[in-house]
């Protein structure tokens, strides 16, 4: 099979931008296609794992049988729309929707996302009709979206909301966050509550007020409680000590609301992982 992909983030080497795009695709695999020939830049064969610009164009060919689908746990589907389990290192807007659509023989249309590395709930619409009816209540806030974290060290307030400002950083593909208004910046707002707290980090239920990249796992950051696990906002040496390559973040509930037209039903429908 032969993936496409155009590169976004000034920088970024052809293994990074592979193993973020296709699920499955080991780094080994990776430079086994390289040293074959079977990777392209602009048209051009590689087998140098070079920088990307932005706007770069890389295609791969990736034989039969090479990459392992990932299994996609349905946790609600109804005529209108399903939730799936998404599981960790896959892509939402590319590889999970294809699998998720495969696997119910029609296409679905994801309403919101999550990070590659974060695993759990996510909505999919079975048309364009209830993909509009729910991106609509997204955006009014009121489908609830509650996760779950490790997160490093422990908490004087059990039970708190945070208020920040986030500014995008396309660059260096990460966000930074601010206690004040900045130019170019936006306010979050993210409600935490501390369910148990061990030797150096806790447990923690976090739901979004509001929805906007890597929302989460900058203002843990910023507040000093970075996830356990997260290579982008936590540091090195953290992750090495308590034992996490992988960010400790699951999207563990979803409580529908503001859903009109053929959704009413949905309103107050709890789904939970």
């Amino acid at each position: 099979m032969k993936y496409c992909f155009v590169n976004e983030d000034s920088g970024k080497t052809i293994v990074q931008l592979l193993s973020e795009k296709i699920d499955g695709f080991s780094l080994s695999q990776i430079r086994k296609q390289m040293k074959l020939g079977e990777i392209r830049v602009n048209g051009i064969r590689t087998r140098q794992n070079t920088a990307l610009s932005v706007g770069d164009s890389v295609s791969v060919f990736v034989p039969d049988g090479m990459i392992e689908t990932p299994v996609i746990e349905t946790v609600y589907e109804d005529d209108n729309i399903i939730v799936v389990n998404k599981p960790c290192n896959t892509d939402t807007e590319n590889n999970l929707v294809r699998i998720v659509s495969d696997k119910i023989g029609a296409p679905v249309f994801a309403v919101h996302r999550l990070d590659r590395n974060t695993e759990g709930l996510v909505i999919m619409a079975k048309d364009k009709e209830a993909e509009g009816l729910l991106i609509k209540a997204i955006k009014d806030r009121k489908i609830v979206k509650v996760y779950r974290a490790l997160l490093l060290g422990n908490f004087e307030q059990k039970s708190f909301t945070a208020t920040a400002y986030l500014k995008k950083d396309s660059g260096k593909s990460k966000v930074e966050v601010f206690s004040k208004p900045i130019d170019g910046a936006k306010k979050i707002v993210t409600k935490f509550e501390v369910l148990a707290e061990y030797d150096g980090y806790s447990d923690v239920e976090i739901e979004l007020v509001t929805g906007r990249t890597h929302q989460i796992r900058a203002h843990t950051a910023f507040l000093g409680h970075p996830v356990l696990g997260d290579g982008k906002y936590s540091e090195n040496a953290v992750n090495e000590k308590f034992g996490y390559r992988v960010q400790q973040l699951r999207a563990v509930k979803i409580v529908f609301g503001g859903c009109k037209g053929k959704l009413e039903y949905l309103n107050d429908k709890t789904v939970s992982v």
